[in-house]
C-alpha cells in the first residue's frame, strides 16, 4: 500500500489498485472531461440549471472538507477558515489567495462576516472559456459552491460566495468576496433556488399535464366557436347564439353597444344589470381602443369584458358576470368571450350591411320620386315595402356642410360618412322612418307628417344638427326646409323650395324655413326668373355687374347689415370687423348704389334683391368663391 502525505490535511493512498484521499475512496477525473461534461449539460438543460447543478456539486464538496478539517478541535476558527484556499488549491481546482478578512463573533455566533480573495487558474474558466469563448458573466459555479459548503460548514452559519471578476469573462484573474446570505439578499437566492426546482422529469410530467389541459381548453373553446358560428351561418340573431353559450357555461351574458345600450342578454334582468352596473368600479373607455379582454370589479363579483371591434373602432363589448361565490376561469372564459366577440363583429357587419343597402335602396326610390319617374299609384305600392305611407303631407329638408378649417379627408369619403350619420340618427336616435337621397354637395330628407309635425320640424333639425357636430366638431351644417306639400308626385318642387331655402342658411341662422322666404319664395320659379335677375339689377346697380371676390365681399356685408336692423355693433360682430372696417365698406355701399340706406322702403327692396341673388345666382357665387 502507497501512502502519500501533501500535507497534514491531504493525505492520499493506494489500496488494492484503488485510490483513497483522507479515507475516502477518490477518482482522478482530467479538467477537459470535466469542459466535456459542462458542455453537454448546458446544450441539454440549459445554462440556468447548469449554474445550480455546478454550484450543487461545489457546495458539496466543501461541505465534505468542512466536516474534515471541524474534527480539529486544536485549531481556532480563523485557521479552519483559512484551510479551505489550502486543500482547494491542493485539489487542483485553482489558486486561492484571501486578500481581506473580517468577521466578529459574538459567544458562538457569528455576527458579521466579510472575506475577500482572488482565484488563480480556475479550471472552470479555463474550460469554459476553451469551449464557448470569453463569457459575458462569471462562470465558476463549482468555485463559488465550494467555497459557500465549506465555509458555511466551519462556521455554522449560512454564507454565500460571490464572483465579481472572473477569467472566463477575460479578467486576469477571478475576484471574490463572501459574506452571510443574510447580508447578499436577493443575490444569493439564485443559486439556493436548487432545492425548490423540480427534477427534470417531474417538470416534463407537469408541462405535459399543461398540454393536456390546455390541449381539453382549445377543444373546448373550439366546440363553442363552431357551435356558435353554425348559429350565423343559418342565419340565426343573436339571441340564439347567447342561448348555446348559457346553456353551455351558466354564465350571464350581456352584449352593448359603443354607447353601452343593451343589445342583447341571457341569464340575468335588465332590472339587475342595470343595478350591477352602477356598483362598477371601473367601465371601458369608449374612446380608447382596447384590445384584450379586461377584469372589472363590481360590488358583488366581477366581469370579463371584450371589446367588439369593426372595421378598425369599437363598436360594442360583450361581458360575462360573476358573482362572488364564482371566480372567473380566466384562461377559458376570455377565449370563448374573445370569440363571441369575433361572432358579434360579424352580426354587426351584417347588419351595417343590411341597413346601408336598405338607406341605398330608399335614397334611390327617393330619386326616382323627385325625377318624376312613377305614378302617384306606384309610388304608393312601392313605399309599401319599406313601411312608409305617402299618402300623407310631408316636407322635404335640405341638408350640407361646410367645414370651418381644412379636412384632411377626401370630399366622397366625408359625404359617405355624413349619410351614415345621419341614417344613424333617425333609426337609432329619433327612430323615425326617413328617406335620404344625395346631391353632390348635400342630402335631401323626406319626412311625413304622420312623423314630425310641421310644428316640430325645425326643432327635429335642430337637434339632428346638434348630433352631427358632436361628430364632426370641425364642420358647420345649414339645412333648408320645405312647405309642407300634400302630393308626393310634387316632391321636386318641394325640393327646390327646401333648396331655395338652404341658400339663405348662415352660420348666423343655420336652418332656413320657405315660408320664411314670404312672397320671394313664390316668386322665384322658372317661369319668371328673368324678371327676378332684372328685379336685382335694379336694385342692386353695379354691385349686381362683372360679380367678383370684392363686390361679393360688399353684398355680404349689406346683407347681414339689413339682417341686423342697421345695427352696427352686431354687423361687426357678425362678419368679425372692426366699426371702421364696417363704416368703410357702409360708405362705399353708399356711395356705389347712390341710395340711404336707413329708408325702411329702400331696406326691404335690397333685402328682397339680396335674397333673391343668394337663390337665383347661388352657383355662378360658389363658382367666383372657388377661384
Amino acid at each position: 500500500m502507497k501512502t502519500l502525505e501533501l500535507n497534514d490535511l491531504l493525505h492520499i493512498r493506494q489500496e488494492n489498485e484503488l485510490w483513497f484521499a483522507n479515507n475516502e475512496r477518490a477518482v482522478f477525473v482530467s479538467t477537459r472531461a470535466f469542459g466535456a461534461m459542462q458542455r453537454d449539460l448546458i446544450e441539454n438543460i440549459g445554462i440556468d440549471r447548469m449554474k445550480t447543478f455546478f454550484f450543487k456539486y461545489g457546495y458539496q464538496l466543501g461541505v465534505e472538507d468542512a466536516q474534515e478539517v471541524a474534527k480539529r478541535d486544536s485549531l481556532s476558527l480563523l485557521e479552519k477558515i483559512e484551510y479551505g484556499p489550502i486543500i482547494h488549491a491542493l485539489k487542483g481546482h485553482t489558486k486561492s489567495t484571501i486578500t481581506e478578512k473580517d468577521f466578529e463573533v459574538e459567544g458562538n455566533e457569528i455576527k458579521s462576516f466579510r472575506f475577500k480573495g482572488v482565484w488563480e487558474n480556475s479550471y472552470e474558466a479555463e474550460q469554459h472559456i476553451r469551449n464557448f469563448g470569453i463569457s459575458q458573466g462569471p462562470v465558476c459555479y463549482t468555485l463559488t459552491g465550494y467555497a459557500t459548503g465549506y465555509i458555511s460548514g466551519v462556521v455554522g452559519v449560512d454564507v454565500f460566495f460571490k464572483e465579481l471578476q472572473c477569467q472566463g469573462q477575460g479578467a486576469p484573474c477571478c475576484v471574490w468576496e463572501g459574506r452571510l446570505v443574510s447580508e447578499w439578499k436577493d443575490e444569493a437566492e439564485e443559486f439556493f433556488s436548487y432545492s425548490k426546482e423540480l427534477p427534470i422529469l417531474k417538470e416534463l410530467e407537469q408541462t405535459n399535464e399543461k398540454l393536456i389541459q390546455e390541449k381539453n381548453n382549445l377543444t373546448l373553446v373550439s366546440k363553442t366557436y363552431n357551435e356558435m358560428t353554425n348559429e350565423l351561418i343559418k342565419g340565426n340573431n343573436i339571441d340564439s347564439i347567447l342561448n348555446i353559450l348559457y346553456k353551455q357555461h351558466h354564465l350571464p351574458i350581456v352584449v352593448e353597444d359603443s354607447r353601452q345600450q343593451i343589445i342583447a342578454y341571457k341569464g340575468i334582468n335588465l332590472e339587475n344589470f342595470e343595478k350591477v352596473r352602477k356598483t362598477f368600479t371601473e367601465i371601458p373607455d369608449k374612446k380608447q381602443c382596447q384590445s384584450k379582454v379586461g377584469i372589472f370589479s363590481f360590488d358583488n363579483g366581477t366581469s370579463l369584458v371584450s371589446p367588439v371591434y369593426l372595421m378598425g373602432k369599437v363598436v360594442g363589448y360583450c361581458s360575462f358576470l360573476y358573482e362572488q361565490d364564482r371566480t372567473p376561469n380566466y384562461e377559458i372564459d376570455s377565449m370563448i368571450l374573445d370569440r363571441l366577440a369575433s361572432i358579434c363583429s360579424l352580426l354587426f357587419l351584417k347588419e351595417k350591411t343590411e341597413v346601408e343597402s336598405l338607406e341605398q335602396v330608399k335614397g334611390h326610390f327617393l330619386e326616382e320620386i323627385i325625377s318624376g319617374k312613377y305614378t302617384q299609384q306606384e309610388i304608393m305600392r312601392k313605399a309599401d315595402y319599406f313601411q312608409l305611407d305617402l299618402s300623407v303631407r310631408y316636407q322635404i329638408v335640405a341638408l350640407t356642410y361646410k367645414f370651418l378649417n381644412t379636412c384632411d379627408e377626401k370630399e366622397f369619403t366625408i359625404h359617405k360618412k355624413i349619410f351614415e350619420m345621419v341614417s344613424a340618427y333617425f333609426r337609432e336616435v329619433a327612430n323615425l322612418n326617413v328617406l335620404i337621397g344625395q346631391q353632390p354637395d348635400s342630402l335631401i330628407l323626406l319626412i311625413t307628417e304622420r312623423q314630425v309635425t310641421q310644428q316640430n320640424m325645425e326643432k327635429t333639425i335642430r337637434s339632428l344638427a346638434a348630433f352631427l357636430k358632436k361628430q364632426l366638431k370641425n364642420a358647420l351644417f345649414l339645412a333648408g326646409i320645405s312647405a309642407q306639400n300634400s302630393s308626393i308626385i310634387e316632391a321636386g318642387v318641394a325640393m327646390e323650395e327646401a333648396l331655395s331655402a338652404l341658400r339663405l342658411s348662415s352660420r348666423d341662422e343655420p336652418i332656413t324655413l320657405f315660408s320664411d322666404l314670404g312672397l320671394l319664395g313664390i316668386l322665384i320659379n322658372d317661369q319668371n326668373e328673368k324678371a327676378i335677375k332684372k328685379m336685382i339689377r335694379d336694385h342692386l346697380g353695379v354691385l349686381y355687374e362683372n360679380l367678383d371676390n370684392n363686390k361679393l365681399e360688399l353684398i355680404e356685408t349689406l346683407y347681414h347689415f339689413l339682417e341686423q336692423g342697421g345695427n352696427l355693433d352686431q354687423t361687426a360682430e357678425s362678419l368679425a370687423l372692426s366699426k371702421s372696417g364696417l363704416r368703410y365698406r357702409l360708405n362705399k355701399i353708399t356711395d356705389l348704389l347712390a341710395i340711404d340706406l336707413r329708408d325702411p322702403q329702400r331696406q326691404f327692396q335690397l333685402m328682397m334683391a339680396l335674397k333673391a341673388l343668394k337663390i337665383i345666382e347661388h352657383e355662378r357665387i360658389k363658382k367666383i368663391q372657388a377661384e
